[in-house]
């Protein structure tokens, strides 16, 4: 059974009473169902801390955390420029499809670095999606295809890397691109359409992205548990709306995007390091901005626009 609440989303993320969706043992029974090769989705599955329950979350976590640490510094380094090239388009008069031309080239960016190798994310538009419980048979093929094609670039990039490497680099990759993606690009959309016209340096840019690109989490009830004053059976799911957090009056609430407990994203501070240095630059502009097109990916996951187009103006 499946039950949306009303509950602080932070809330239920720290309930000890509730626990991981087991994505990877309901994609081995589908893998098993309809005789196909699942294998690079069940290796990212297990890779991804996320993912994993309280036997084994501490540990992988620690792993992830040190490998993120690692690369924290090159990537720090190379933030300021890195932003002032990806967003000089959107100070430029003209149309811009900022999804393509700004957010991907800048995710990609960002995970090449982190990961110690190139990556085009344009090449991988379906990793992220392993959590997807309604993708059909044809999309999930290409997201295994996809899925091992990435391992395979990362074994040849890091043939000394064990499977715990390879894995959390891959972990890395799939957690940052729709996330990211999703978050900066709803957020340009959500203050260019209040702006409507008027300057990037008009704009009161806040600290913490407006929207989030990972609209809710899922856990599973270990017992019979009472959240938000509803009582839920053991097995049940119960999803954590991070989108509440959207209206909340104090913006420090938005830091609920970014989930809480031991689930608190690793990438949180870095993150908004790149929001804040992309905010920095953007308010230095005079340039005008309007909304052309909108409009969101089909996906049961994400939040993620498939085309944010933009008008700039400079005169």
């Amino acid at each position: 059974m499946h039950c949306e609440i009303s509950t602080d989303p932070r809330d239920i993320l720290k309930s000890s009473h509730l626990d991981v969706v087991p994505y990877a043992l309901r994609v081995s029974a589908l893998s098993e169902r309809l005789g196909i090769d699942l294998s690079s989705t069940l290796f990212a599955l297990h890779s991804v801390p996320l993912c994993q329950g309280r036997g084994s979350h501490a540990e992988i976590r620690r792993a992830a955390a040190g490998l993120i640490a690692d690369r924290t510094p090159a990537l720090r380094e190379a933030i300021p420029a890195m932003v002032e090239e990806r967003c000089a388009v959107l100070c430029r008069a003209g149309r811009v499809e900022v999804m393509e031309e700004v957010i991907r080239p800048l995710t990609s960016d960002t995970l090449s670095i982190l990961v110690g190798m190139p990556i085009d994310m344009g090449d991988y538009d379906l990793i992220s999606r392993i959590f997807s419980q309604t993708l059909g048979v044809a999309k999930r093929r290409r997201m295994e295809r996809e899925l091992g094609d990435l391992v395979s670039r990362l074994r040849r990039a890091f043939p000394d890397a064990g499977d715990d490497i390879v894995g959390l680099k891959l972990a890395l990759a799939i957690l940052g691109r729709d996330a990211m993606m999703g978050t900066f690009g709803c957020t340009l959309h959500d203050l260019a359409r209040a702006q409507e016209g008027g300057a990037w340096s008009a704009l009161d840019w806040p600290e913490v992205p407006t929207r989030t690109g990972v609209p809710y989490i899922d856990r599973i009830a270990l017992k019979q548990v009472s959240v938000g004053g509803e009582t839920h059976a053991e097995g049940d799911t119960v999803r954590a709306q991070l989108t509440r957090l959207e209206a909340a009056e104090d913006p420090r609430a938005r830091l609920g995007f970014f989930g809480s407990g031991a689930h608190l994203c690793l990438g949180r501070a870095l993150t908004l390091d790149l929001w804040s240095a992309l905010s920095a630059c953007l308010a230095q502009s005079s340039a005008r901005v309007r909304v052309c097109d909108y409009a969101l990916r089909r996906d049961d996951v994400f939040h993620i626009p498939q085309i944010l187009m933009l008008e700039i103006a400079t005169e």
